[in-house]
């Protein structure tokens, strides 16, 4: 049996070039880890996911 809590932990110590938040996320939503073990391994409350953000600094006025 597959004890994906440890395995996704040691492979997110890592690094970002082998797992972001978002990818422990995913594991998350195909149920290999709960909720609680996202926590655990990121440190953040799911679904505290990376996303772009976009800023409107306003048109040039031409």
């Amino acid at each position: 049996m597959v004890d994906w809590f440890s395995n996704i932990k040691t492979i997110y110590g890592w690094g970002r070039n082998y797992y972001t938040n978002a990818n422990v996320a995913r594991f998350v939503e195909l149920n290999r880890i709960t909720e609680e073990q996202y926590k655990q391994i990121t440190g953040l409350t799911y679904p505290a996911i990376e996303q772009p953000i976009s800023v409107d600094v306003g048109g040039t006025g031409i």
